[in-house]
């Protein structure tokens, strides 16, 4: 999503002195063609040519505002289906994409420089007017502070660029994330506020220590940060249908991995099956050979030692995927009849085992008949 920018009057200096500061010769540079068709080969020349972290994201926000054109035509020829590495790919190739392409290289090059970086998703106020699109944008950590930046909205305006390393009480002003949390204010602004966008009444929202919220969010694996950005998106209000959307894709990620999860709890619990089976098999079949070729007592008493621990194993597994909060999970009663089975066929063995293990070797041949 792109169009003209009307700045807010008390935004104006902060962004201004921000753009003058950004506008240096040094950081518009002309990277080789042959390596710019990956973000690994941006970064690579960056990193090659500058070392401070301030000098990288400027020169990695100069080349994307510089470089790539918006077209919204190309939002679902570039994005439709592919994974994010492809978005990433194929924006670059073409030269052309929408915001979530323009945040997605963005993002990528500046985590290959060495920086910590987080892609946004929400909507966007303009002259007064919410936008009725969805937005994306990013979040980089530098210099022990998150800010903000928006280089699909300054696509093409690298002389004075206006959404460039933005501070949060500032952004809040035309861009609401989704999830609460990447406002990045201890007092996170609600979307009546953003709305009508008076933020000098009295905040009731709850103090957030924001930097160490993000910082426990980004070492969740990705079910505890759907979780706990689903729960964020919920508490704050399903405002709009733009933030229902969201919040339904979250919840059907969230679905997702929940049911990856049971999956290979049940597929890891069919494993332990399987290999019991093989073990009681194999024991059988030795059995029918009456025991030939010979074996140690000791071995033999090792052959069907870790089939309890094996049976143990798969039931707990089930255990896991009957608890599982995803909606559609596969029944685990086959699989435990089948276990009971097996559970009766092993006690069988090991008593016969047992009495072979304490008949005097000359009368244990005739247990075989």
């Amino acid at each position: 999503m792109r169009q003209i920018i009307f700045l807010l009057p008390f935004l104006f200096y902060a962004k201004f002195s921000i753009a003058q500061q950004f506008n240096e010769s040094r950081y518009r540079i002309n990277i080789p063609d042959s390596l710019t068709n990956t973000t690994d080969g941006i970064a690579g020349y960056i990193n090659a040519h500058f070392t401070s972290d301030e000098q990288k994201i400027r020169t990695n926000y100069n080349w994307v505002i510089s470089n790539l054109k918006y077209d919204k035509d190309s939002a679902n020829i570039i994005n439709g289906g592919i994974d994010h590495e492809a978005k990433v790919t194929v924006a670059l190739k073409r030269r052309k994409g929408v915001c979530e392409n323009f945040a997605a290289i963005f993002n990528d090059i500046c985590w290959k420089t060495g920086l910590s970086s987080f892609v946004v998703n929400g909507y966007t106020k303009q002259s007064g007017r919410v936008d009725k699109s969805g937005h994306s944008w990013c979040a980089v950590f530098i210099n022990k502070n998150w800010y903000l930046f928006d280089p699909t909205w300054d696509a093409g305006n690298a002389i004075n660029p206006e959404y460039f390393m933005v501070q949060p009480p500032d952004f809040i002003s035309s861009h609401m994330p989704y999830d609460p949390l990447w406002q990045l204010l201890n007092y996170p602004v609600s979307h009546e506020q953003f709305y009508s966008g008076n933020f000098s009444g009295k905040n009731n929202a709850p103090f957030v220590n924001y930097q160490d919220s993000v910082a426990a969010y980004l070492l969740m694996d990705s079910l505890h940060k759907f979780k706990s950005t689903a729960l964020r998106i919920q508490n704050q209000g399903l405002y709009n249908p733009r933030i229902k959307d969201n919040y339904n894709y979250v919840k059907m990620n969230l679905e997702i991995i929940n049911q990856d999860n049971a999956l290979d709890l049940y597929n890891s619990a069919m494993a332990d099956l399987n290999d019991a089976t093989t073990v009681l098999n194999n024991f059988i079949q030795y059995r029918n050979n009456q025991f030939t070729p010979e074996k140690p007592d000791e071995e033999l008493q090792l052959m069907l030692g870790d089939l309890g621990n094996k049976i143990d194993s798969s039931i707990k597994k089930l255990d896991g995927v009957d608890k599982s909060p995803a909606t559609l999970t596969l029944g685990t009663e086959p699989v435990r009849e089948r276990l009971n089975i097996l559970t009766q066929k092993i006690k069988v063995q090991k008593t016969f085992l047992q009495q072979y293990l304490s008949t005097s070797k000359p009368e244990r041949k005739k247990l075989f008949y």
